[in-house]
Parts: structure tokens; sequence; C-alpha cells
């Protein structure tokens, strides 16, 4: 009896399906025929237990993706038609559609008129974005029915279920490649993607995961992209992409990576790393800045010495394993424009001009620069530095200025102001949410690598060359207890 009736149900959700797709009825009145169905009791409690997720799924997904695949297709022909992007003799034309279940996007490609190029369209992607996103549509999902009571009321539910509506948040692509590629993502990025340890193991080793974007994990490889430059308002993240890069670092080269780490903003972003052994120089004002930046060029020349008397190129040629990594946050403290003060604006000046000498000349000695700043003017981020920056992350900004000084072009002005939501460019650009660190992972890495003794003396490369003397600042360590 039980697989008698179970089958009739099934039967009763195939005829349903065919019928919806071979008629003119709507989507509600096929899901009235199936709740009338089991209001005659059909099938029993039973019934309803074993099929309504099934009818659901198949039914209700099959209405969505045949209403979805028109009238997205629809809009964006309505949509590039109303922001003019037509010719006198020719309109954009559906050439395929083919829906990606594992990127959960559906792509059009479109032939489009001649004269026209992708930038005329992405010029209007958020019109786009809005004309597919302006009305809510009845979207089931298998998991809204785990909750269900099967008691009495259980019609009421199924019924609330099934008509219940959800506002749109799909997200969308272009690109060209002799035809227009329009992806259409379900659900744009989520607010938060948090780092997990397993993760380190799956990095190459100067490889770090700066966040997630709709298609895949946007990674930087610090042996091909040797400078970064980085930048955001205040509160949208910035700090935290700093950890995440020095604690991925740390892990996964231990043994071979060294930091100078100068935090202009009193040293508070970086006080859990100072006193670990591979920070050798480490600053919270100019002048010691400028102090460490001069460490920084006499261990680039000693290196650059080295590498010359061998007969190398650089260090990768020389099978040098040592990088070290100058990260300054708040560059903008450096800028010597403005600075009213006499001898603090000789400091600033001698500080950018070591810094436009390490972001020239420092790749092939093994050094990288993260240069990081909330205010992204064409003061604080000269010319001369930036062109050697060639990694760019921009998290929300306020203005199409500050995004054109890290980005090269206007976007990020444009970022919902979530923390995190940034825009990487290295050759082209792509919108990501920066992964999430927690303090417990960064305390766990850099807890074994804290050391009680003195800065070393000897220099940041790590290779054996006679090295000139260069004075040192010392920087007390407190033994925990």
């Amino acid at each position: 009896m039980v697989y008698h009736t179970t089958m009739n149900g099934i039967k009763i959700i195939n005829y349903l399906q065919i019928l919806y797709f071979h008629s003119s009825y709507s989507y509600s009145f096929i899901v009235q025929l199936y709740l009338r169905y089991i209001k005659r009791g059909r099938g029993g409690l039973l019934f309803s237990l074993v099929t309504t997720g099934s009818m659901l799924g198949v039914l209700g997904f099959s209405y969505y993706k045949k209403t979805n695949f028109n009238n997205d297709n629809d809009k964006i022909l309505k949509i590039a038609e109303n922001c003019g992007l037509y010719t006198k003799t020719e309109k954009m034309k559906l050439y395929r559609r083919n829906y990606n279940k594992k990127g959960n996007y559906t792509e059009y490609v479109y032939k489009i008129p001649l004269g026209m190029e992708l930038e005329d369209f992405k010029s209007k992607i958020g019109k786009f974005k809005d004309g597919l996103n302006n009305r809510s549509v009845r979207m089931i999902k298998l998991k809204d029915f785990k909750g269900l009571t099967f008691d009495s009321t259980i019609l009421k539910q199924l019924e609330d279920i099934i008509y219940s509506r959800i506002q749109l948040s799909k997200e969308i692509e272009m690109e060209y490649d002799g035809m227009l590629k329009i992806r259409v993502y379900e659900e744009g990025l989520k607010s938060e993607y948090r780092f997990k340890e397993e993760m380190f193991k799956e990095l190459k080793k100067w490889e770090v995961p700066l966040g997630v974007s709709l298609q895949r994990v946007i990674k930087i490889d610090f042996d091909v992209a040797s400078h970064v430059l980085i930048g955001g308002a205040t509160d949208m993240g910035k700090s935290n992409v700093l950890n995440l890069i020095t604690t991925v670092l740390l892990h996964n080269n231990p043994n071979d990576v060294e930091f100078t780490l100068i935090d202009l903003k009193g040293g508070l972003e970086f006080s859990k790393y100072e006193h670990i052994k591979q920070v050798k120089n480490f600053a919270t004002n100019a002048d010691q800045a400028k102090e460490a930046l001069e460490n920084v060029k006499a261990d680039m020349t000693n290196t650059f010495e080295f590498l010359r008397s061998k007969g190398f190129k650089n260090v990768k040629q020389a099978k040098i394993k040592k990088r070290h990594f100058v990260i300054i946050d708040e560059a903008a403290e450096l800028a010597s424009d403005g600075e009213t003060d006499k001898e603090l604006k000789k400091v600033k000046i001698e500080c950018e001009n070591l810094i436009k000498d390490i972001a020239r000349r420092g790749r092939a000695s093994g050094l990288k620069l993260l240069y990081c700043t909330q205010y992204p003017t064409v003061e604080t981020v000269s010319s001369q530095v930036k062109r050697n920056l060639i990694a760019r992350v921009c998290l929300p900004v306020d203005t199409a200025t500050a995004s054109s000084v890290v980005l090269d072009e206007g976007g990020a002005e444009k970022l919902p102001l979530i923390q995190g939501r940034a825009i990487f460019k290295r050759h082209r650009k792509t919108e990501m949410q920066c992964y999430y660190m927690d303090d417990e992972i960064i305390d766990k890495v850099i807890t074994p690598h804290i050391t009680f003794n003195p800065r070393s003396e000897e220099s940041s490369v790590s290779h054996n060359f006679e090295k000139k003397s260069t004075s040192r600042k010392y920087t007390t360590i407190i033994e925990k207890a």
C-alpha cells in the first residue's frame, strides 16, 4: 500500500510538471492542483512526507529556471535598448545561453552591433544589475521544509513556503572574446568568508589567498608580484588584509621570511608582531621609519654587491631563499607635502626617497614592498612609487579620484560599504570579499616565534658575504610570563 501511494504521488508530480511546461496554466494553478490532491487525502500523510520535497524540488526548480532564463534574457535586451546600446541597423542578439550548476550562474552570449565595444556595456553595468534585481520572485528551496511540523497545520505551512517571495540579489560580470558574455549569478558575494587553518597547506611557498570573487579564490604570489599598493577608507578592512598577509607568510615561511614593519598609527596595528624574531626593523614614527628604511637600503646594497660578485642577476637565480617584506601602514604620514615643521619635513623627504629606491630596485634583492594608506591621493602615493606597485587592492573609498589613485580607474567608490569588500587589480579588475582571519589563528601562528633577545645585528639577507656595518636600533624585548 505504501509503495502504491508513493508511486501514485510521483506520477502526479510528473503529470503536473508536464502540464506546466506544455500548457498555458500558471505556476500558481499547478500548485493549487497539488494542494487539492493532498487535501483530498490521496496517499495520506505518508504521501505528503515522501513527495512534498520531490514535488517542490522538481516543479519549483523547473518553474524558476523556465521563467528566470526567459525573464533575464528579455530584461538584458530591454535594458540594452533603453541605454542606447544599439545602432540604426542592428541590436544585440542572443547567440546562446548556458547554466553552470557548480558556479550557480547563467552565461548569456550575445552578438553586439558593429562599432560597439565591451566598455560601452560595462559603463552601464549598474543599470543591468539594478534591472535584473527590480522585483521579487517565488524561489523554493528544499531546506525550507526541514522545519515542517506534520500536524493539522501542515497545509498552511506548505502554502506559506510555496507562496513566499524573496528579493533578488543577482550579480553580473561581463567580458568579450569576439562575443559579449554576460554571467548572471543567482547570488552575490557574502559579507564574510573566514580563513580556515586547513587553507595554509593548500598554498604555494609565497602565495597568499586574499579573498573570494564570484568565480574563484583570489591569490597573490609574491614570487611573481613583488610590490603591492593597498588603499581603503577607515574601518573598511585594510588592517585585516595586512594581518592576513603577514600571518600567512609567517606560517608558511618561518625560516625564510623577514619583516620591516612601519606602523604610523603609533604601533597599535603591528604591536602583536613587534617581538617575533622575523621582524628586523620596527618603527612607529617618521624618525624611526627613516632609520628602518636606511637599514633596508643598506641590506639591499649589500645584496646587490654579493649578486654582482657571483654573476647573478637576482636572488632567485642565486637560489637565496630569504625574502624581506617592508610593510608600511598609514604611509600618508610619511608624505612631506603640507608638512610645516622644517626638520620633520626633511625627515619625510628622506623617507620618500628611500621608499622610491626600494620600490624601484628592491625586487632583484628579494625585497617586497606593501604600501598602505587610508588617504589615497596623488600627494600620498607618488607616481614614482606607484608605477612599481604592480598589484593593487582597493577597499571602499569615498571618491572616484581616490579609486583612480590606487587602481588607475574608478570603481572602488561604488563598492558596497562592507568591511573587506575590495577590488583586486593586477592586469584587470576583480571584485572580491577579503578573507577574515580570527585573532585566535594569528596568535597561534605568532606565539612560537616570540623572542626574548635584542634584534640581531646580522644582515636581513641570509647568505655568506661580508656586510658593511650600519647603525641599528635595538628594540627592548619584554619576556612573557
